[in-house]
């Protein structure tokens, strides 16, 4: 059996002691595809087996994907469970699930059809999860855009005397006076992210949990940060992903017509602003400790300043808006 991109020996072995007890076919390969997520080869089935931190949230994860697939949600994994006791290594429980077959062709933003493809897959999603919300309302937490952009907010703040040892003031300026005005606005009216029909939001729809297959199929994965809610949650956040690979442009996003309503919205207008993507990364560079040239140089500040005035022209388009709607 081999081992790919092994750092600690031990574990490696405890989890194949593991797994050979669970598992009921002959485990060919273990490779590290990212912490605590490992791709298992046997023979004739490929395996993912991913940490969680507690046996409730492995359990969600497992009825959850399990309820999709039930009401016709197809595109995604199912959980394995070969027997009752969980998988535990260091205090840490993992999870048994398909390996879908990756296509050799990355999914990503950068074009229309997968753009709309991905939003047509969201939509059938909603349809699915329209239907879990009372069976679910009691046991995933309802979500709170607010209290978790207040919070990525003021850490970013807390994080600037840092963040000046390698970004300009002006930079720092503007994201601050982005996040502010944004953030102000919806405190008078939160209502487009409260109301409405609600759905199990994804809560992270960045284009690395759409998966296209090796059938060339998309599918939607990693459900760790679902939450009960509104889809204009999980739509604020699919717009600010899609923005950069539409030059920032009004227009071409309000062509869409999923956000035809919502770039209507005083509220969704102003949320549109906020510079979620800037905070979230300076935040996780700053907590990682991570402070190379080489990350620093070929993703932090091309993220930043890259698109900069585009997306300044941007945010003074939708200043404008709030006033005239």
């Amino acid at each position: 059996m081999e081992i790919e991109g092994k750092g600690d020996d031990y574990f490696y072995y405890r989890l194949l002691s593991l797994l050979k007890k669970r598992i009921p076919y002959p485990i060919k390969e273990i490779s590290k595809l990212r912490k605590s997520v490992y791709l298992i080869k046997s023979e004739p089935f490929w395996f993912i087996v991913k940490g969680y931190p507690s046996y409730q949230k492995l359990k969600i994860q497992e009825a959850f994907t399990n309820s999709l697939l039930q009401e016709g949600f197809t595109e995604t994994y199912r959980f394995y469970v070969f027997k009752k006791e969980p998988l535990i290594i260091d205090h840490q429980l993992f999870g048994i699930m398909e390996y879908i077959k990756p296509n050799e062709k990355l999914f990503s933003y950068t074009t229309k059809a997968n753009r709309k493809e991905a939003i047509d897959l969201l939509e059938k999603y909603y349809k699915t999860t329209g239907k879990l919300v009372d069976i679910y309302k009691y046991i995933i937490p309802e979500h709170n855009m607010m209290k978790k952009w207040l919070e990525r907010r003021e850490q970013f703040k807390r994080n600037i005397p840092t963040i000046r040892y390698f970004l300009d003031e002006q930079y720092i300026q503007w994201i601050n006076y982005w996040s502010d005005w944004s953030l102000e606005f919806l405190e008078q009216d939160k209502s487009c992210f409260l109301e409405g029909e609600k759905v199990v939001l994804h809560g992270d729809v960045a284009h690395h949990n759409f998966l296209r297959g090796k059938n060339s199929c998309l599918y939607l994965i990693d459900f760790d940060l679902i939450s009960i809610g509104p889809k204009s949650v999980d739509y604020i956040q699919l717009a600010n992903r899609f923005l950069p690979h539409i030059n920032w442009s009004f227009s071409q996003l309000e062509k869409m017509s999923v956000f035809d309503e919502f770039v209507k919205n005083k509220a969704f207008l102003s949320a549109l602003a906020y510079p979620s993507d800037l905070l979230r990364e300076w935040n996780r560079f700053i907590r990682q400790h991570n402070f190379s040239k080489k990350v620093l140089e070929n993703y932090m500040i091309p993220l930043t300043t890259n698109q900069f005035a585009k997306r300044k022209k941007f945010a003074d388009k939708i200043m404008e808006l709030t006033k005239i709607i």
